[in-house]
């Protein structure tokens, strides 16, 4: 129970710290809507004496599910800003971006 615990409590650190870097302007996180609903649902989801949560595992797939979801979301932005948001480029720029090298035009850089 301990290391289901400690997994969740992973995750969850991780979804926190993917809502901060996609705004870090933000004020504090915990008084964010999104951060309250996600530990009101691991609340919601704990095993009390009481009553049986959902599934055992049901809170850990939609978490890390949640936290792939937001990684994604921040890859796709700066790959949106490092590619797309540029305009036009040159032939040496854009081959550069593909790994490769424009041939020099210059025919005394020859070794022939």
């Amino acid at each position: 129970m301990n290391i289901a615990r400690s997994h969740t409590l992973s995750v969850l650190r991780g979804i926190t710290h993917e809502l901060r870097r996609a705004n870090p302007k933000m004020s504090p996180i915990s008084k964010t809507y999104a951060y309250q609903y996600i530990i009101d649902e691991v609340r919601n989801h704990q095993v009390t004496e009481k009553r049986a949560c959902k599934s055992s595992e049901e809170l850990n797939i939609m978490a890390k599910t949640y936290l792939c979801y937001l990684q994604s979301l921040r890859q796709n932005q700066e790959l949106l800003n490092r590619y797309h948001n540029k305009g036009e480029r040159s032939v040496e720029e854009t081959a550069r971006l593909v790994g490769l090298q424009v041939p020099n035009k210059n025919p005394e850089d020859k070794n022939t």
